[in-house]
C-alpha cells in the first residue's frame, strides 16, 4: 500500500477518535466510554492497513486531543491505556498459560486507571469526587474492573466480526 494512502487511512482514524473524545469531554456520562469506543477504530488499522499506522494514529490522537479538549481525564484514559492497548493486546494474549496473560492485562489496566486518577488529582487540580466514601470506590474501582473485562471479550468478538463480515469490503476500498 502507498504511504499517501497509509498517511489518509491514519489521518481519518485520528479524526475520528478525536471527535470521539470530544464527544467524551463534552458529556460527562461519556467520558468513561468514548476513550474505549475509539480505541476499537484501532480494529481496522491493525488488521487491514498496518502496526505502524495504528501507532502513528495513537500518537496524533493523543497530542491533538490533549492539546484540544477540556477534560482532560476522558484524554489521559485514552492515552495511559485505550489508546495503545489494541496495540500491546495481541503480545499479551500470546503469553502461556492464559492466566498469566489475564493477570498482566488487569496489572496493567489497574495501574493505569491509579495513574490516571493520580495525574488528574494531582497534576491538573481536578478533585477526586470521594462523596461515597472508601466503599464507594472500592466498588467504583470492582466495577471498572467488570468493564474492562467486558471490553476485552467485546474486542475480541468485534474483530472476528470484522474479519468475517467487513474486512473484504474495507480492503478493498484501501487498496
Amino acid at each position: 500500500m502507498k504511504n499517501s494512502k497509509v498517511i489518509a487511512y491514519s489521518g481519518v482514524a485520528t479524526a475520528l477518535s478525536v471527535v470521539m473524545l470530544f464527544l467524551g469531554s463534552i458529556f460527562w456520562v461519556l467520558g468513561y466510554t468514548m476513550p474505549l469506543v475509539a480505541s476499537l477504530v484501532m480494529i481496522i488499522l491493525l488488521d487491514s492497513v498496518s502496526q505502524k499506522s495504528a501507532l502513528l494514529t495513537f500518537i496524533s490522537t493523543s497530542i491533538i486531543s490533549f492539546i484540544l479538549l477540556n477534560d482532560k481525564e476522558c484524554v489521559l484514559l485514552y492515552i495511559l491505556f485505550f489508546g495503545y492497548y489494541p496495540l500491546i493486546r495481541d503480545k499479551i494474549n500470546d503469553i502461556k498459560p492464559k492466566f498469566l496473560s489475564y493477570l498482566l492485562k488487569f496489572i496493567t489496566f489497574n495501574a493505569a486507571m491509579v495513574l490516571t486518577q493520580v495525574l488528574c488529582v494531582y497534576v491538573f487540580g481536578i478533585p477526586f469526587d470521594d462523596m461515597l466514601g472508601k466503599w464507594g470506590i472500592v466498588l467504583f474501582v470492582l466495577c471498572l474492573n467488570l468493564v474492562f473485562a467486558v471490553f476485552d471479550k467485546l474486542y475480541t468478538l468485534l474483530l472476528k466480526l470484522y474479519r468475517i463480515k467487513l474486512k473484504k469490503k474495507v480492503e478493498k476500498y484501501i487498496k
